[in-house]
């Protein structure tokens, strides 16, 4: 028999000043300019400094005019510009993520970067992508009874897609590799959706995961959600 470990507590605030630290992790979401959190709307319009996703660019252009403006690539780790920034006196820096900051793959590194720097950072959620681009495109990723679990990964990570009431979300720098994979894993002839979305046009094809995908970078959506959507269509936008 263990000793229970006792539960520790931590008081959350949320703050509605600019005033805080050097540095923010900030969500960008899909890249629609209408689903910018207003948090990240009031950081970007003060901010001294943005190192951006490239995909997400437009949005520092639109909010932060006065602002450097330095895009990266998307989903890659920058911890150097924003280190840089801090050090040359260009802060507030705001680094803007595409999607969500706690799903994207560069907040882990970028965030350890900052606390072994001894930078005072927070950290912004955003609306995610991987929900809300297949959202657009009318897509849920969960409706009660179909789907009992959403799983969201990356390509080499990615489980095997067999299961429709497991729906999948998968997001690929190629579409049709990504369905390519999945095929020799799973089921060829599973109900797919491929998303495609610019932030500004969201564009969803339908059909089996063999024959779904184009090349292309997007979300491959497996499941019978997508059955769902096909049976009521629903505009979201």
């Amino acid at each position: 028999m263990t000793d229970s470990v006792a539960p520790t507590t931590r008081n959350v605030t949320s703050s509605t000043t600019l005033a805080g630290p050097a540095v923010s992790l900030v969500g960008g979401g899909p890249g629609a300019a209408d689903l910018l959190t207003l948090r990240a709307e009031a950081l970007l319009a003060g901010a001294g400094t943005v190192v951006v996703d490239a995909g997400a660019a437009h949005l520092a252009a639109a909010f932060a005019p006065r602002a450097a403006v330095v895009a990266v690539p998307d989903r890659a780790a920058a911890v150097e510009p924003v280190l840089h920034a801090v050090g040359s006196g260009r802060s507030p820096v705001v680094r803007l993520y595409a999607g969500d900051t706690w799903l994207h793959p560069a907040h882990g590194p970028e965030s350890a970067a900052l606390a072994a720097a001894g930078i005072e950072f927070e950290a912004v959620a955003g609306v995610a992508t991987e929900v809300a681009g297949p959202a657009l495109a009318g897509i849920p990723v969960h409706v009660r009874h179909l789907a009992v679990a959403c799983t969201i990964a990356d390509p080499p990570g990615a489980p095997p897609a067999t299961d429709p009431a497991r729906t999948l979300v998968v997001v690929a720098d190629d579409l049709r590799v990504a369905a390519t994979n999945l095929c020799a894993t799973g089921d060829p002839s599973l109900s797919a959706a491929a998303v495609e979305s610019t932030g500004r046009v969201t564009r969803a094809l339908l059909g089996e995961l063999a024959s779904v995908a184009p090349r292309a970078p997007g979300l491959l959506v497996t499941g019978a959600v997508v059955d769902a959507w096909r049976a009521a269509p629903v505009v979201s936008r």
